[in-house]
């Protein structure tokens, strides 16, 4: 059942920055429903579905992301003996509490051309570079402008690659797929994945977080999860070509050469969509 509310004058108040619409909202809401209130505003995990949370009027890529409680009338408290700390809370009975709903700008998925999130969970993507020094031998190598002059044995040649560090961070997932973040880490993608030729993407791991929802009243409170995948792109640029991980520089003739170990590769292809799939979807 909705619970009744009230808005404040004065509310909303909004903000436009860089980062997105940022929106603020303040109710009246009876005392005794602040848990109801926050649950109808954020949602709960087990019955997530329709969106993250409440949308803010009129945006459909802004969503309600906290809500915060304080007595109304603080005058109207009803005094009570507390003899500890865990025994109770200052009860405002018959009173009411002001309600004060954030909103932020979330978008449910940042790049077209990345993986397919599950539906109304949102997929936030991030990207860092760093680079690797990879030591080449000087055979085989020769001067442009005077190719019968010796290279010398002992010259370092050092080639600088770049590397780039894809995050993606999958929010509001009810249920993570645990078994596909064991079995593809350590992998590299089959096909292109994020734009970017096949093995040339390593899947590095993940790191999960709880997200907590809910109104928080009986026991433990429901939650669901934000997990942010890790993927390191090694593209090597050599010759008018691109390399991955899977190819080693050779000597004689020079250039970058895939190993194999009969039919095994220094990697394994994968696909990497079921990281993107709630556990147990076909």
């Amino acid at each position: 059942m909705p619970v009744s509310f009230k808005e404040l004058g004065g509310s909303p108040t909004e903000r436009y920055t860089p980062g997105g619409f940022l929106g603020r909202r303040q109710f009246l809401v009876a005392w005794e429903d602040r848990d109801a209130f926050a649950a109808e505003v954020l949602g709960r995990a087990a019955d997530y579905g329709a969106s993250p949370s409440l949308s803010y009027p009129g945006k459909a890529s802004v969503f309600a992301t906290s809500v915060a409680f304080e007595p109304f009338d603080p005058d109207s408290l009803d005094p009570q003996v507390l003899a500890n700390l865990t025994e109770g809370l200052n009860t405002y009975r018959g009173s009411f509490a002001k309600a004060t709903v954030v909103y932020r700008t979330l978008t449910l998925r940042d790049r077209p051309d990345g993986p397919d999130n599950e539906r109304d969970t949102q997929l936030t993507y991030r990207m860092e570079h760093d680079a690797e020094l990879v030591k080449l031998s000087p055979r085989g190598w020769q001067w442009a402008d005077n190719p019968g002059l010796a290279v010398p044995d002992d010259l370092e040649l050092v080639k600088t690659v770049p590397v780039t560090d894809h995050l993606l961070t999958w929010r509001q997932v009810i249920r993570p797929p645990w078994d596909a973040i064991r079995a593809l880490q350590g992998k590299v993608n089959r096909g292109t994945f994020l734009g970017c030729p096949e093995a040339t993407v390593l899947f590095r791991g993940a790191t999960a977080n709880k997200l907590f929802r809910g109104s928080f009243e009986a026991g433990a409170s429901e939650f669901c999860w934000e997990i942010q995948y890790a993927f390191r792109e090694r593209a090597i640029k050599f010759d008018g070509q691109v390399y991955g991980w899977n190819h080693a520089y050779r000597d004689e003739p020079p250039g970058w050469i895939e190993l194999t170990h009969g039919a095994d590769r220094l990697y394994d292809l994968a696909d990497f969509s079921p990281l993107f799939q709630p556990s147990g979807s076909a």
